[in-house]
């Protein structure tokens, strides 16, 4: 393998929402490993001082260059010598960038550039039929939190979510009835203010939407994680990274089959729930079932600790760098026999 510090990457960022778990964080880490990384946040970037014998990566975080831009960047990328690897950690058939999507080359993106790097199995089989080259690189936590230490002994439920009003909705009610028979319960919402309003509780508490490590610090404030995803295709391909993040805190996650099933084991880890009735039932078994909350927290954490550290991981991307970069002169053939506009 390749020294670390022989590597040059620019990652460009577009997706602010993502730049911590999928770009800030792997940065660092690759920093700490010696390797030579810029950041640049909605923009193009190849870096003027790297060395003619070093490993050249650009990273393209979720960007939707128009149909005439991505060809030229891709063009660029040849031309000076850099790969161009895109990373994307959603389905991109997401019916909010619909937009978005129309003015770009959308699936063909992920064929026009030597590699793609994606956060779960599902999406590298999805985008393997546009690429030979699809590297795996779940989300990892960056590092452990340091423990909060309470004096109140109210239970804090935990909600943070976008968009995910088709699974709170049908749950909605069920939430009302546990509340109410458990007057202990403190539910600390992030983000949504509908759910917020929709909860019957007055010891309820709203927080606006905030930097990455505020939302961190009062997930682990809590006790209890109610993670709730609607089972459709977009939502079938997301990570499970909300699990991970609040397993790191020792919380107790009460999560739906869809993504969190694949990583949760019910009854160690956290609980798993389909239906209404599901739900309430193992909600109120979390509110009143301290030393059920403990244990399922402690494993999760130990769970995180042996496996979803990024700096367990972190090396596999230079590996991964590395062997595209000695398989770059024949994905450039490749891409210039699909594409003649690539050539010359």
């Amino acid at each position: 393998m390749l020294k670390p510090e022989n590597f040059y990457i620019s990652f460009c960022a577009y997706a602010v929402n993502f730049m911590n778990v999928r770009v800030h964080h792997p940065v660092e880490a690759l920093r700490m490993l010696g390797a030579n990384v810029a950041v640049h946040q909605k923009e193009i970037g190849f870096p003027p001082d790297a060395p003619e014998n070093a490993v050249r990566i650009m990273v393209l975080q979720r960007a939707f260059l128009s149909k005439d831009a991505w060809p030229a960047l891709v063009k660029k990328a040849i031309q000076q010598n850099w790969l161009l690897v895109v990373e994307y950690d959603d389905y991109p058939e997401n019916p909010f960038n619909a937009a978005k999507r129309a003015n770009s080359l959308d699936w063909e993106r992920f064929r026009m550039c030597h590699g793609v790097q994606t956060s779960t199995s599902d999406l590298q089989s999805v985008f393997s039929d546009y690429n030979e080259y699809v590297g795996l690189f779940e989300n990892q936590l960056f590092r452990m939190p340091p423990p909060i230490n309470r004096g109140d002994k109210a239970v804090r439920v935990f909600f943070g979510a976008l968009n995910r009003k088709d699974a709170w909705k049908p749950l909605v009610g069920s939430f009302n009835r546990v509340l109410k028979a458990h007057p202990n319960l403190q539910p600390v919402v992030l983000h949504d203010k509908e759910f917020f309003d929709a909860l019957e509780s007055d010891r309820k508490v709203f927080q606006p939407s905030c930097p990455y490590e505020k939302y961190l610090q009062l997930l682990h404030s809590c006790d209890i994680s109610l993670q709730p995803l609607n089972d459709s295709v977009f939502n079938r391909y997301k990570s499970d990274i909300k699990f991970v993040e609040a397993a790191a805190g020792g919380l107790a996650v009460l999560a739906s089959p869809t993504v969190y099933g694949k990583t949760i084991q019910h009854g160690e880890t956290g609980l798993i729930a389909d239906q209404p009735r599901a739900w309430e039932e193992a909600f109120s078994r979390l509110a009143s079932d301290s030393a059920l909350r403990k244990q399922l927290g402690a494993n999760a954490k130990e769970y995180v600790m042996r496996e979803r550290l990024l700096i367990d991981h972190i090396r596999d991307r230079l590996v991964w760098y590395g062997q595209l970069w000695d398989k770059r002169e024949q994905i450039n053939q490749r891409l210039q026999e699909t594409y003649p506009e690539l050539a010359g």
